[in-house]
């Protein structure tokens, strides 16, 4: 019997199927090339972006009270990863929202849980997550009157470090329950890895077209304006959730397809400094598969004990990049200030059981909107810029790329380092 209740309080390790993280996808607009680079054959792209440090960003106080009254008011907004959804997890919740004759509903009537009795059955979770390789590879081929054709793929390495589960100690709860080793007994008998991991795979593919055209301007102070429009298919070749290792995140949308829609203003001033604005909004299309789900209103994010096949309806995504940027410094340099604010509505699941209550289900947090703000930092390097006879074209783009705010999501702090290849 304890090996079972064992099994039950932690086979739930669920996360968002759709990275709420901040780091750059190689069609992302700050790593396209900028208007009035001399528009080649073909150009190839490799680029390194890694992450020094990575937060969570949870919701605001009202709402995180809302959902979980045993919220600390006083905790600060900026949590450990593993915190970004709730302070702390209550695994004797997970026992709810079963039927009578089930196993977890006897479980659940033979404990007489009482959600509410202080830190009954809570654990804090704590650990460090790390993606020190995002390789973000491009290729991009020109044509006639401003058309490009892209590929864009990246390729992610992540490592979950230093995973460390604390019991919130409760005297009202029966010391036969308070085994030091549980977690350690429930990856032995479910096979469920709940400590570090390191995940390494492809993200989801970007077929792209691009239309680009400058309008040269006679005014004394604008010099040009640039006009674009993008529209990408997503194919879903991303490395999926492991629902078998805590917070093993998706490297794409979790196996959705998904359309792009894109297009940005480019305003030139006095020859060398330049500003615009980009919107890019992605639609994935919904899948069904096995899932957990939230079953009870007590029950926290990282503990959901039901898994039934889900239809998953995506939220939009959206992603507004404002800059500034001073170019031909010194002939062959730019420099380039970039607010970037990334945001996904909510999702919203179906479930084909009337034995559960959807709008419990629907109250996840996972499933609830996010957003993260970043001030990315640039420097390009031209070295070839005024040399219109060589057969190639290579650049070199940096990046410091700094997290500052969000809601319910992971804002990393990165450096990255981008090869362009024109040819």
């Amino acid at each position: 019997m304890k090996v079972r209740l064992l099994c039950l309080l932690t086979l739930v390790m669920a996360c968002q199927a759709v990275p709420r993280i901040n780091l750059f996808r190689p069609s992302d607009r700050p790593l396209i090339p900028e208007p009035g680079v001399p528009c080649w054959t073909n150009t190839l792209s490799i680029g390194y972006e890694g992450a020094f440090n990575i937060r969570a960003f949870r919701g605001n106080e009202d709402e995180l009270l809302e959902i979980d009254p045993t919220y600390c008011v006083d905790c600060d907004k900026k949590a450990c990863v593993l915190k970004i959804f709730q302070e702390n997890q209550n695994a004797l919740a997970s026992l709810k929202g079963f039927e009578s004759d089930s196993m977890e509903g006897q479980l659940s009537n033979q404990f007489n849980i009482n959600d509410e009795a202080g830190n009954l059955g809570r654990y804090s979770a704590c650990g460090d997550l790390s993606v020190p390789l995002n390789l973000l590879l491009s290729y991009r081929m020109y044509f006639n009157h401003g058309l490009r054709l892209e590929f864009h793929l990246p390729v992610v390495h992540a490592e979950l470090k230093d995973v460390c589960w604390k019991h919130m100690d409760d005297l009202s709860l029966p010391e036969e329950y308070l085994d030091a080793d549980l977690l350690g007994a429930v990856q032995e008998v479910s096979g469920l890895h709940l400590g570090d991991w390191k995940r390494t795979g492809v993200g989801d593919l970007v077929v792209q077209g691009v239309w680009m055209r400058s309008f040269l301007q006679n005014r004394p102070y604008l010099n040009d304006v640039a006009v674009q429009g993008r529209f990408g298919l997503v194919f879903p070749t991303g490395k999926q959730q492991d629902d078998d290792k805590i917070f093993a995140f998706p490297f794409g949308n979790d196996g959705a397809w998904a359309l792009q829609f894109a297009g940005g203003i480019d305003l030139t001033f006095c020859n060398n400094f330049r500003t615009g604005i980009d919107a890019e909004f992605l639609y994935a299309f919904g899948n069904t598969r096995c899932r957990r789900i939230k079953t009870d209103a007590h029950q926290t994010d990282l503990f959901f004990n039901k898994k039934v096949p889900v239809y998953r309806e995506f939220g939009l995504g959206q992603q507004f990049n404002v800059y500034i940027e001073s170019f031909d410094f010194l002939g062959c340099a730019s420099f380039k200030l970039n607010y970037q604010f990334l945001k996904r509505n909510d999702d919203r699941i179906d479930i084909a059981d009337d034995r559960i209550n959807p709008e419990i289900a629907n109250n996840a947090l996972s499933l609830f909107d996010w957003t993260a703000h970043s001030l990315i930092f640039m420097a390009r390097y031209e070295p070839w810029k005024h040399y219109d006879t060589s057969p190639m074209y290579p650049s070199l783009l940096a990046w410091i790329k700094y997290g500052f705010n969000g809601k319910r999501a992971l804002l990393a702090n990165t450096v990255g380092l981008q090869l362009n290849v024109a040819f």
